[in-house]
């Protein structure tokens, strides 16, 4: 086995030492430690060694001491370590230049350290690298795969790798199903590009990792795949003592034995969500004179009334594509929200991810901040915006919680409708007169006052082209000036005039009155409305 010499740096009496020439070669590894006070020593080289010297045997001849580096260089020496002060008392210049010359590494090694403060702890190191990989992997092994059949929970896990490899050990979930004491990470969350890593490359890895206490700190973290996807990982530090080749070998069969247990967790958590959109079903869409029994499992799901939920409906367009979408990140998205209101209960029905609020203790305005950090999440995540609609807050009853159930609904599929794609959720309250259209049950009558209107309007333009329609829109937009409007749609004064006559010429109802412009206006809602198939949402 071998160390680095990097590494070995960072080990016992070579912690003192530092590298004078040659830093090209610090990728170097070392398999044994030598010491020179012997001028034909470099015959006995095999390769791969670390040299110490005090220049004993050559200390008065440059020439020797440049074709020593030379030899060395040529022998698959690794470095070497030379201690001035006793024969020397500067490193002589020849050997500087020479190891510069090859990239071969020369380090100084001060007054007071010895030999054997590094040939032991180096060797020690290396000939410990093969004992653990000889004898005690399989052991490791053995203790991990006991965890995994015997579940004694995730923090015997981590006490049994803290143990096997001598360095501090967390373990992270991404997922809502595995929560205890997985959630406690002294890390900050992973960032989008090290998840795209670790689900690439599915298997230990060197990280840079922000830790809440130390700051920066360079682990190895093993991914949890289970389908492809990230659900969790190990990570394992040490400032004091590196990482051996065993320590990966154990982080990824620990991995592997996580992954199986997500698994199982997985599968698991997927039942439940079945019976959970069955309840939010028999919940929200039977009737409401809800029995006790009802409300018994309702507080089963931690759905407490008294809490004052504000609901909030949120549609991805990701889930036109396939089926599974909401189940397959479902545990990602409560894991979002949960971070956000660990009190929040999530669901789902018909593609359609619920949102139960509490806002007690909060109020409104605190909801909707939540609500909209909800949806940039989202955005972060899937990389485009959802639709989202809000209702208002219930009070203490599964009766007012239903209504707020409806309105998200309700204002979920007019933004649908009206393709109201924000960076929040619409609100119920905002919804104006589509409020009042909602609640029309005869499509038929809707359709025949946009005819009458509106409609006449668009029949118009599609036969010559006058754009009517967009005319009377920026109209009211602007507040009924005719300039401001103009100048947005490009035209003349006059033209805009000539245009909003021709309304009162097609429809009869002249926007100077009222009850012309209420007639007008209600037309150019009702046309969006129908339109855009709410009724189909």
């Amino acid at each position: 086995m071998t160390i680095s010499l990097q590494d070995a740096m960072k080990i016992g009496g070579l912690r003192e030492c530092r590298v004078i020439a040659g830093y090209q070669g610090l990728d170097a590894e070392i398999r044994y430690v030598t010491i020179m006070e012997v001028p034909d020593i470099v015959r006995w080289l095999k390769g791969n060694e670390l040299m110490l010297t005090s220049l004993y045997p050559i200390k008065d001849n440059p020439e020797a001491q440049k074709k020593l580096i030379k030899q060395l260089h040529e022998k698959g020496t690794s470095a070497l370590a030379i201690k001035p002060n006793r024969f020397v008392e500067d490193i002589p210049l020849p050997i500087l230049e020479e190891a510069e010359k090859y990239g071969f590494p020369v380090i100084e090694i001060p007054e007071p350290v010895s030999y054997l403060d590094i040939l032991s702890p180096v060797m020690n190191t290396i000939f410990d690298r093969k004992v653990v990989l000889q004898e005690d992997l399989e052991e490791a092994y053995r203790l991990l795969n006991e965890v995994s059949l015997n579940e004694p929970g995730i923090q015997s896990l981590i006490d049994i790798l803290t143990h096997l490899t001598k360095h501090n050990i967390a373990i992270e979930s991404l997922v809502s199903f595995v929560d205890t004491p997985l959630l406690n990470s002294p890390f900050q969350d992973f960032k989008h590009q090290q998840i795209e890593e670790l689900e690439h490359v599915q298997r230990p890895i060197r990280l840079k990792r922000r830790h809440k206490e130390a700051g920066s700190v360079s682990c190895i973290t093993a991914p949890i795949i289970v389908d492809g996807t990230l659900y969790g990982a190990i990570s394992s530090w040490d400032d004091a003592q590196e990482h051996i080749e065993a320590d990966l070998a154990i982080l990824e069969r620990a991995s592997s034995v996580l992954a199986l247990e997500f698994m199982r967790r997985k599968v698991r958590y997927e039942v439940e969500l079945q019976y959970k959109s069955d309840f939010f079903r028999a919940l929200f869409r039977g009737s409401t004179s809800h029995t006790k029994d009802l409300e018994e499992k309702a507080r089963g799901y931690n759905i407490l009334p008294e809490r004052c939920y504000m609901c909030c409906a949120v549609y991805f367009e990701q889930a036109d594509t396939t089926g599974t979408f909401l189940t397959d990140h479902m545990t990602k998205l409560e894991m979002i929200i949960h971070h956000i209101e660990p009190h929040a209960v999530v669901g789902m029905m018909h593609h359609v991810l619920y949102i139960l609020y509490p806002t007690k203790g909060k109020g409104e305005e605190r909801a909707l901040l939540d609500m909209n950090r909800f949806i940039r999440e989202f955005e972060k995540m899937f990389a485009k915006t959802p639709f989202a609609g809000t209702g208002r807050v219930s009070s203490n009853s599964f009766s007012e919680l239903q209504e707020s159930f409806e309105q998200a609904e309700t204002a979920l599929s007019i933004s649908r409708t009206l393709h109201l794609q924000d960076s929040r959720p619409v609100h119920y309250d905002e919804l104006g007169v589509y409020r009042l259209l909602a609640q029309v049950s005869e499509e038929e009558e809707l359709t025949r006052f946009y005819t009458e209107t509106a409609g006449l309007l668009a029949e118009y333009d599609d036969k010559h082209n006058l754009e009517l329609i967009r005319s009377v829109e920026e109209y009211f937009y602007h507040n009924e000036s005719v300039s401001a409007a103009a100048e947005s749609l490009y035209i003349h004064v006059n033209t805009l005039k000539y245009r909003l006559q021709k309304v009162k010429t097609l429809t009869g109802w002249s926007l100077q009155d009222s009850e012309g412009k209420l007639m007008i206006q209600l037309g150019l809602k009702i046309g969006h409305y129908i339109h855009h198939g709410y009724r189909q949402r």
